[in-house]
């Protein structure tokens, strides 16, 4: 399910790049998971709908835990 895709924007940072490659997949995530929870409300099995992110960029995890804008990632 995974994979790379070209980025449409030029990022000078690695954990800006990050940023914005996490945020993009739990997009998709969150709306396919969305998808899973309207389908077994009408009436159809879904046994379990789980998802675990991983991430190992340290900045990228840190935007992602504190919500205001830091004075290097505008």
């Amino acid at each position: 399910m995974g994979g790379s895709k070209l980025q449409m924007e030029t990022k000078l940072s690695t954990t800006v790049a990050e940023f914005i490659a996490l945020s993009e997949g739990l997009m998709s995530i969150i709306l396919l998971m969305n998808l899973l929870e309207e389908i077994q409300g009408d009436g159809i099995k879904i046994i379990v709908i789980r998802c675990k992110v991983f991430e190992d960029n340290s900045g990228a995890l840190t935007m992602t835990r504190i919500p205001k804008i830091m004075p290097r990632t505008k």
